[in-house]
C-alpha cells in the first residue's frame, strides 16, 4: 500500500503548531511547536479540524488546485494560510471555549485576519480574477483578452479623434 501523497494546497499539523504554539504542550508542559498524540488536541484531532476548515474555504473558493494564472501559487498559498487560521479558531473554541469566552485565547485575533479585508474576501477576489482570466498584453502593449481593454484607436470611435 502506498502513502497518499499530502495536498499541497493543505497546512499541515506543523503549519498549526506554529500558529498556536503555546497549545503544542505535551504532559510534562514541553512546547513542542507541533501537534502529537501526546499534545491536546492530539495531531490526529487537528488534521481532523484542518479537514473540517479547508471545507469551508474550498467551498467558498472551489477547487483550486487548477488555476493557471500567474498568481496561482499565491493563491493557494493564501488559502492554506487561511485554512490555518480558521483551524487555529476551531481548536481554540473547541478546547479552550471558557479562555474565549474570557478573552484569553487567540481567537478573536485568528479570527479578524480571516475576516478582515486580506482574509477570505480578497481570497476569493483573486480566484474569481485568476479565473476570470489574468491579462498579458500583446506585442504592441495592448492586452489581448481582457473585457475591459479598449479597441486600438484607428481614428475613427466616438471620444478618440472621431471623424464625422
Amino acid at each position: 500500500m502506498t502513502t497518499p501523497t499530502p495536498d499541497p494546497t493543505l497546512p499541515t499539523v506543523d503549519d498549526i503548531g506554529s500558529l498556536l504554539r503555546a497549545r503544542t504542550q505535551d504532559d510534562d508542559d514541553q512546547e513542542l511547536g507541533t501537534f502529537t498524540s501526546d499534545t491536546r488536541p492530539t495531531d490526529t484531532e487537528v488534521q481532523r479540524l484542518i479537514g473540517q476548515a479547508s471545507s469551508i474555504v474550498y467551498g467558498a473558493t472551489g477547487v483550486i488546485t487548477d488555476l493557471e494564472c500567474q498568481s496561482a501559487g499565491t493563491i493557494q498559498e493564501s488559502a492554506k494560510y487561511l485554512i490555518s487560521l480558521l483551524t487555529a479558531c476551531l481548536i481554540e473554541l473547541s478546547y479552550f471555549p471558557e479562555q474565549v469566552r474570557s478573552e484569553r485565547s487567540g481567537f478573536q485575533g485568528y479570527y479578524d485576519i480571516f475576516t478582515g479585508p486580506m482574509g477570505m474576501t480578497a481570497l476569493l477576489d483573486s480566484v474569481a480574477e485568476c479565473r476570470g482570466g489574468e491579462v498579458e498584453p500583446d506585442s504592441e502593449g495592448g492586452s489581448k483578452t481582457a473585457s475591459w481593454d479598449f479597441p486600438v484607436d484607428l481614428g475613427g470611435l466616438v471620444g478618440w479623434q472621431t471623424k464625422w
